[in-house]
């Protein structure tokens, strides 16, 4: 009896041993699961918020390019009120064997109409550059002065080239000639295209912007195989921003825009008073459904 009991109690502390290893095992595998449920809630989390810190980036780059379009509207309005109330006019170029300039893009060698602006109304060249803008690397790679003729397709945004080329001209005065709709009237916008082909490519392979120009049809010719790449884009997400000869920035969709075929008048366009829908009869892109219009009211001849 006694030597049973001694033998139990020799055999205790190797129970007691055995039963800590076994709990011990017990906490590894309960820290084992747990670290995995950490993991898939880490991983649900972030399921959940990416979508969300992907839309909050995309606002932040869009109030950005707002301000952009704030300040480079403000530069103008400077501009304006010191030169006697001309835009930043360009030259253009004339069609071969004629007098007559060619609509569209400045002269090859040309200082660029922001070039104009700096450095007395504007002095930060990075606000000619849009967050979004997958080409706007360019910009920052400029060493050379901004008023260079290189520099002129490597702003995110345009101006309104019907302004600076109408009637010879003469609308670039909008202190004397202005719209009859200066609220509504659009000056300045993103500005593509985001995707050139092989075809559209510029300085630094980046593409060819039309010297920073916008323009209402990008020389469209329903008889032509072959069109230049559109400067519409959907660089925020269904749009662009708009900023209208008042000083205004507006958000403006060009989805729908782009999946319809361009036409020389549309009914919400010519009601607004769209001269190029109502006098001119010409190929236009149309933004009347956010009330924009490349020009409202009559054309003065001279």
């Amino acid at each position: 009896m006694g030597y049973a009991t001694h033998s139990v109690m020799r055999k205790a502390p190797s129970m007691r041993m055995s039963v800590r290893a076994r709990r011990a095992d017990k906490r590894r595998a309960a820290t084992l699961i747990e670290l995995l449920v950490v993991i898939s809630v880490i991983g649900f989390l972030s399921a959940l918020l990416l979508p969300s810190l992907r839309r909050s980036t995309e606002m932040a780059a869009a109030t950005v390019c707002r301000h952009h379009l704030r300040e480079l509207g403000h530069s103008l309005q400077m501009y304006r009120i010191e030169n006697d109330g001309w835009l930043p006019v360009v030259e253009r170029q004339r069609e071969p064997n004629t007098s007559a300039p060619r609509p569209g893009a400045t002269p090859r060698g040309q200082e660029p109409w922001f070039g104009k602006l700096f450095p007395t109304y504007l002095t930060d060249p990075g606000v000619l550059r849009c967050p979004r803008d997958p080409y706007g690397y360019r910009l920052a790679s400029v060493t050379a002065d901004i008023r260079d003729p290189a520099v002129a397709n490597f702003a995110s945004y345009g101006i309104n080239n019907f302004i600076l080329t109408a009637a010879d001209g003469v609308l670039a005065n909008v202190d004397r000639n202005g719209p009859r709709r200066p609220l509504d009237t659009i000056l300045a916008a993103d500005l593509g295209p985001d995707h050139p082909n092989g075809t559209q490519r510029g300085g630094n392979s980046g593409p060819l912007r039309n010297d920073s120009l916008l323009m209402w049809n990008d020389q469209f010719d329903p008889f032509s195989i072959t069109q230049a790449a559109t400067w519409v884009t959907t660089r925020h997400g269904e749009g662009i921003h708009m900023l209208t000869l008042a000083g205004g920035v507006r958000d403006v969709g060009t989805t729908d825009l782009l999946r319809s075929p361009m036409r020389r008048t549309y009914r919400a366009c010519a009601a607004g008073g769209c001269t190029l829908c109502t006098e001119l009869n010409v190929f236009h892109y149309t933004f009347a459904k956010e009330q924009l219009f490349w020009w409202t009211g009559p054309i003065p001849s001279e």
